[in-house]
């Protein structure tokens, strides 16, 4: 039976392991030293080595001819513990067997000595999805295990475990393995498994494969099947992902606020079988390229291109202003997440494309006002040169004149009253910063107040303060003087 490339190439010693040097270094010095302990906790991402390593670590503590640190693979333990004949190494699946009642069985079996190895090991992968009852169950064993028994647990989400669990146990991270490293490792496997794989497919695979060597090995076999010569125009086939001339081609034609275009582009690779969700991540790859590219310093961290591309990329960087590249992969990722959700893949991104060709909208630039000082004013206002106005409540309009009646003063910076149940006759004089705009003036000894900004100059003589909609303010000018309750407006 044709086994995966994934599970045939799973390393067997810690040597094997690629992109985890720190860890398999320490690993091995507490074989070597005979400092093992009861319990560990592996976290990463998927693909990092984690389910791996535990099963060397379970093999070296218990291997009849251990080499060095690293089990020897051919004694009757190591054998058994591949294909799974000694019971003494058991690996359990949390996100199937969640329950409190799993854990207890688990605990009730550590009571019993090894029958063939010299400890028993639990592997408990995916730990993060037992149960709260379950993690406490899994607490009591680990507070006081049994000193013949080892567990590891391996999980991809660190946060959802318990702190109490955590604390009992050696945490060891697991790092996404550099594209280098997967390329190196899919180049051996590929000449041992008789595979032509050109340098750019295998660098096109480590860049897809995202850290995950088990990833990298899947893809690899998925093109193996098709051809027996891998170059990276069957990588981009097999894999789902465009090519990069249609990444520049996109990009053009958002820079040249072309929607239509841009569609079309979308709708040929659809029709070439292109994953949209792919693209859509492809598309936010290369504006974050385009703006490395163009930071000064930041070619170096353009990881994962061929120099061809590399090129491109300097090449283009200069006409795609570095805004615009953070505005689309703000609306991309923004895109992408909806995608996660259910809704139509395709549409997602020709939305996104469309809000792309549109302007950016403009953002105001709020300046700061500085506050002007006012100039002196007379003790006591002057009387007005046009004739006074018989009956201060007369030119009041019906609503002004009610709410002349029952408001109260309204009070201004400095105690200043823009409106007076005593003074309700208002003259105008230009404001102390010079501005065109009048300010009010109680007629009776009120102070100045704010500019009446709702009549566009100055108020004529006789205009009384009536409470309106208008807005009393400076003007722009720097008086210090704002209406804190109520709106006016001169009213003739």
């Amino acid at each position: 039976m044709y086994r995966a490339l994934y599970r045939k190439w799973r390393p067997a010693t810690f040597e094997d392991v690629v992109g985890q040097a720190g860890i398999t270094t320490a690993l091995k010095n507490q074989i070597l030293h005979d400092k093992v302990g009861h319990a560990y906790i592996f976290t990463g991402t998927r693909g990092t080595g984690k389910t791996t390593c535990a099963k060397i670590f379970a093999k070296a503590v218990n291997c009849q001819s251990r080499n060095g640190a690293d089990p020897c693979g051919q004694c009757p333990v190591c054998t058994g513990i591949d294909d799974g004949s000694v019971m003494d190494v058991v690996e359990i699946d949390a996100a199937s067997n969640n329950g409190v009642d799993n854990i207890r069985d688990l605990r009730d079996e550590t009571a019993y000595t090894p029958s063939v190895c010299t400890y028993k090991v639990y592997i408990i992968d995916e730990v993060h999805m037992l149960s709260t009852a379950a993690f406490n169950a899994l607490l009591k064993i680990m507070e006081e295990p049994p000193s013949h028994v080892i567990f590891i647990l391996a999980t991809t989400e660190i946060h959802k475990v318990p702190a109490t669990i955590l604390s009992r146990c050696q945490r060891y991270d697991f790092t996404r393995i550099a594209p280098q490293d997967i390329e190196g490792r899919l180049l051996y496997v590929a000449g041992q498994e008789k595979i032509e794989l050109t340098p750019d497919a295998a660098g096109l695979i480590a860049r897809l494969a995202d850290g995950a060597m088990r990833d990298a090995l899947s893809i690899l076999d998925t093109c193996a099947g098709v051809t027996n010569q891998v170059d990276a125009d069957v990588v981009r086939r097999m894999a789902g992902v465009t090519d990069k001339s249609y990444l520049f081609d996109l990009a053009g034609a958002v820079a040249r606020q072309d929607a239509a275009g841009a569609l079309r582009l979308v709708a040929e690779l659809r029709e070439k079988s292109i994953d949209i969700k792919r693209l859509c991540d492809e598309m936010i790859l290369h504006y974050r390229n385009l703006l490395l590219a163009g930071m000064s310093g930041g070619q170096g961290l353009l990881v994962g291109v061929s120099p061809e591309e590399e090129r491109k990329y300097l090449e283009a960087a200069p006409k795609v202003p570095q805004k615009d590249a953070v505005r689309a992969i703000k609306i991309l990722c923004g895109a992408l997440d909806k995608m996660g959700k259910g809704t139509d893949a395709r549409i997602e991104l020709e939305v996104a494309l469309f809000k792309l060709c549109e302007d950016a909208p403009d953002v105001q630039t709020v300046h700061p006002v500085v506050s002007q000082p006012f100039a002196a004013v007379p003790a006591a206002p002057q009387p007005f040169a046009a004739a006074s106005v018989s009956a201060p409540g007369a030119q009041l309009s019906a609503a002004a004149a009610s709410a002349a009646e029952t408001a109260p003063a309204i009070l201004m910076l400095a105690t200043n009253a823009c409106f007076s149940r005593r003074s309700q006759t208002c003259g105008c004089i230009l404001s102390a910063a010079g501005t065109e705009e009048g300010t009010f003036r109680a007629e009776a000894g009120g102070a100045i107040s704010g500019a009446a900004s709702a009549v566009g100059g100055r108020c004529g003589t006789g205009a009384v303060c009536g409470m309106e909609k208008s807005r009393c303010g400076d003007g722009g000018q720097g008086s210090a003087f704002v209406c804190l309750f109520a709106q006016f407006q001169c009213i003739l």
